[in-house]
């Protein structure tokens, strides 16, 4: 009896999980949705702790959205992101996204001077054809970053990108979220001081995930390749972005906290994030 009531009370069990798990919603890629990983619209904000172990430390940075500028000292127009990092020496700095061949460009590395964006003596960081426009599975591309622009004796990053649907949500503190694009980015770094005899190259992968009408919600950094020991973790707390009828849509940290502004200086960041650019530092 104690036997038959047992596996009676096991085989209730494994019904129940697998109920649970026939109740996991599930999506599929809409091509519609193309154009919504990687919304832009001012005023929107977007903040992220970033655990990062190669720093050994823990820090919030926060993404506001400006708007679309003429920046004299670059002489280009873009969508103007700024970031703040709640570090020492973190404060504000811009970012500048503008459009090329079907491609997000992105140049960092600025800073303010009197309200004016301005660049370093040495240039600015480039990064050409850092995301596609319009993001769909199983794209493939080629980038290459100049962290110090295009100065005598500098490194670069090379990355080659692949991209991926999640079907099931994708869980952080800000949410969880349904149909997903992941995109996978291997990045070497060359020339300069890796080119010396002796230094091996560095290579990193980056895993960022983002949600439609979102933007980017996670990202993980690992060391080596795709099964290198993880260095960075960042994960969206939470974010506001105003709707076309001129509301917001959004989520609250676990204080019911409103969403603020973000941003880090000497910290690495991650590949794809409007906030933790990261591999140019």
């Amino acid at each position: 009896m104690m036997r038959k009531l047992i596996l009676l009370t096991v085989a209730g069990f494994t019904a129940v999980l697998f109920v649970a798990c026939q109740k996991q919603p599930r999506a599929t890629f809409d091509p519609r949705s193309a154009s919504e990983f990687f919304p832009l619209p001012p005023k929107a904000v977007w903040t992220y702790k970033v655990d990062s172990k190669s720093q050994h430390t823990t820090y919030v940075v926060t993404d506001t959205v400006v708007g679309q500028k003429y920046v004299p000292a670059l002489n280009v127009t873009g969508m103007v992101v700024e970031e703040y990092y709640n570090l020492d020496r973190g404060g504000v700095r811009p970012i500048v996204y503008t459009s090329h061949n079907g491609y997000l460009d992105r140049l960092s590395g600025l800073a303010y001077q009197k309200q004016d964006i301005e660049a370093p003596a040495w240039g600015r960081s480039e990064e050409g054809e850092f995301m596609p426009q319009l993001l769909a599975p199983n794209l493939d591309w080629s980038s290459k970053i100049y962290p110090f622009g295009h100065i005598s004796g500098a490194f670069d990053i090379s990355q080659t990108h692949h991209t991926y649907f999640e079907p099931e949500a994708i869980v952080v503190p800000a949410g969880s979220f349904l149909g997903c694009i992941r995109i996978d980015s291997d990045a070497r770094y060359e020339g300069g001081t890796y080119a010396q005899k002796g230094n091996k190259n560095l290579k990193l992968t980056y895993r960022d995930w983002y949600a439609p009408n979102v933007g980017l919600i996670k990202t993980v950094v690992l060391e080596g390749g795709p099964g290198g020991s993880e260095m960075e973790h960042v994960e969206l707390l939470r974010y506001s972005i105003p709707s076309a009828a001129g509301g917001a849509t959004g989520a609250a940290d676990n204080r019911g906290a409103p969403s603020v502004g973000n941003s880090a200086a000497d910290a690495p960041q991650s590949a794809k994030s409007p906030a933790v650019s990261a591999k140019t530092n």
